[in-house]
């Protein structure tokens, strides 16, 4: 988690993108009354690289970030360094102050400027990002970090940048209208680094975001990077969240993999929040028209025919997972269901009452529709349970 540059009661004066008929690759953070003087402090652990004299900033400090903390680099700029290069700086430690003269930024009120570069010092482009999305959750200077969960929570971490794992190109914000979900085609509990390093290593596709089963949140390209996950339309118009799991599992052994979920589900929260993206399941045609809201590979595949895919795979719980994103918005963690621990131990009981392996899987399949459909009309376990009993005894 990083912390924020400036002090409580710092603001954003000026925005990330388009201004004064160019675009502004940075965020620019001020305060009432006035922000000369005022310290300025390292988001995360890094390197100086440059502190000093530089041209539109007056002075600027450069932090190259390691990969352990998500690689890339930050700029501060209109500020007096209070560090010099070579020096190893930790997250949240002051390095500077604002410069009070505003003769060395012309003549605008004194401010912070931060940029935020994908892997180190880059040119006007792509390769620089919007800040406020990196800083989100982000502590000010000051603040106690928190106390370390005792629970089983997801682990997010961040690919390295310096891998450039980013296959695609830029792309506006703006343009986001759904999240795909997709699988990796991988055994549940394989790790979610090693479907990314094999991604690096053969070039063959990305994500936005890998869960595995841990759970743990793989982050392999920011928002603002059209990946190469489902076809060039769905690519452009989405965010993509991939799960490592098969493709081919049941309904109740998706449900059965409930911390992963949730892990997924409290992303897509935020990400819907951000964009303004609808939490509903869209068919593709709805995708076709242009409607916001969540879908499969499969639905994309079905819109645009730029691909075969039909991952998640039938056994997906469109109505579960989507039920959680909209606790989470609400404020979650929701708490766990008592028909998700049934669907997985009735999964396993009529497996185990089968004599042969195909019938099993003829019955698990049939299991999943009903208890779906029995969850949906609700009810006490013991009851939907004895409910299924009966059925099953005409089978």
């Amino acid at each position: 988690m990083p912390t924020m540059p400036v002090d409580r009661g710092f603001y954003v004066t000026s925005g990330f993108g388009p201004r004064w008929g160019t675009v502004h690759y940075g965020t620019d953070f001020g305060r009432d009354g006035g922000s000369g003087g005022h310290p300025i402090y390292a988001v995360k652990d890094g390197t100086v690289t440059a502190a000093g004299p530089a041209s539109g900033f007056g002075q600027w400090i450069n932090v190259d970030h390691p990969a352990s903390v998500g690689g890339g680099l930050t700029v501060y700029g209109h500020i007096i360094p209070e560090v010099r290069v070579g020096q190893a700086v930790r997250e949240g430690q002051r390095i500077g102050r604002i410069n009070p003269d505003s003769r060395t930024n012309g003549g605008v009120a004194p401010h912070l400027h931060l940029e935020w570069h994908r892997y180190v010092w880059s040119p006007p482009g792509p390769d620089r990002l919007d800040p406020m999305p990196l800083l989100a959750g982000a502590r000010w200077p000051g603040d106690r970090p928190p106390a370390p969960s005792t629970s089983k929570e997801s682990t997010v971490k961040v690919l390295d940048w310096h891998d450039r794992f980013h296959f695609g190109q830029h792309r506006p914000t703006s343009e986001i209208k759904t999240i795909c979900i997709h699988v990796t085609v991988n055994a549940p509990g394989t790790p979610a680094e090693n479907v990314a390093n094999y991604q690096i290593r053969s070039e063959s596709g990305s994500y936005h975001e890998l869960v595995d089963t841990r759970p743990v949140v793989l982050i392999e390209n920011t928002p603002d990077w059209m990946t190469w996950s489902a076809g060039p339309t769905a690519n452009w118009r989405g965010l993509h969240r991939s799960f490592v799991m098969r493709g081919n599992e049941t309904a109740a052994q998706w449900l059965a993999q409930d911390a992963m979920l949730r892990a997924g589900a409290e992303r897509d929260a935020a990400w819907a929040t951000r964009y303004g993206i609808p939490v509903r399941k869209i068919t593709a045609a709805q995708l076709r028209a242009g409607e916001k809201g969540f879908h499969g590979h499969h639905d994309a595949s079905l819109a645009w025919g730029e691909s075969d895919h039909v991952d998640p795979g039938p056994g997906f719980p469109w109505d579960h997972y989507l039920n959680l994103v909209r606790q989470y918005q609400a404020g979650g963690p929701a708490p766990k269901k008592e028909e998700d621990v049934m669907a997985a131990d009735l999964n396993t009981k009529i497996k185990v009452a089968s004599g042969e392996e195909h019938r099993a899987q003829d019955l698990i399949k049939w299991t999943d529709e009903r208890v779906y459909e029995l969850t949906r009309e609700g009810g006490r376990l013991d009851r939907i349970e004895a409910k299924l009993d009966k059925l099953l005894e005409g089978k």
